[in-house]
């Protein structure tokens, strides 16, 4: 749904139509508001970034799938609630690369979907979920792989490594900055070459 206004924890976001071609000259907007955008912090040394008296909530957006025309066609990313400031856009996303996490850095995010008037695609489907401040969410498990470490708050490492028969294609270890983004997106495991002798 278009021009949506949505509260946490958690959610769906998808662009019109899907999973069935999106329309062209698209406009939709999406503002989601922490449902709990203040938390007071009873304890005293908080692994959270503390604000005053309180922690604030923030979320996470996790792409299921991704496909706009490249270069035409954009879903813009952006912190708080000011739909369209430039000053606030965390990413522009076009194509059908994009990264696993994108994590707010406060209690609002908004997303801006736009098209042109030529082709249209299978559009996007997205999960959002409310964090807290301090975590860069997580990133998961690779297909045929495993990971080491549980924890996503800042300057946590996660290793990753793949089944015997996989290599693994990425970083093998990621850490969460203190920016909530991990350094590197999570790897992936793929099949080895077999080469067969002659």
């Amino acid at each position: 749904m278009c021009d949506t206004y949505l509260r946490g924890p958690s959610g769906v976001i998808t662009s019109p139509n899907y999973p069935v071609q999106y329309d062209n000259n698209a406009y939709c907007v999406w503002v989601i508001t922490a449902l709990n955008p203040a938390k007071v912090s009873l304890q005293e040394l908080s692994p959270w970034k503390e604000l005053g008296c309180c922690m604030f909530s923030m979320f996470l957006l996790k792409k299921q799938q991704f496909d706009l025309e490249r270069g035409y066609d954009t879903l813009t990313v952006g912190d708080g609630g000011q739909v369209g400031d430039q000053k606030t856009v965390l990413y522009v996303l076009t194509g059908t690369t994009v990264p696993d996490l994108i994590v707010s850095t406060n209690h609002q995010m908004w997303l801006l979907f736009q098209t042109d008037s030529v082709s249209n695609l299978l559009g996007f489907k997205a999960t959002y979920e409310e964090i807290d401040q301090g975590s860069c969410g997580d990133p998961g498990i690779p297909a045929y792989g495993k990971r080491e470490g549980s924890t996503f708050r800042h300057g946590d490492t996660l290793k990753f490594e793949c089944q015997p028969a996989f290599e693994l294609k990425g970083q093998k270890t990621i850490t969460c900055q203190k920016s909530s983004q991990w350094s590197a997106q999570k790897p992936v495991c793929v099949c080895k070459s077999v080469r067969r002798l002659l």
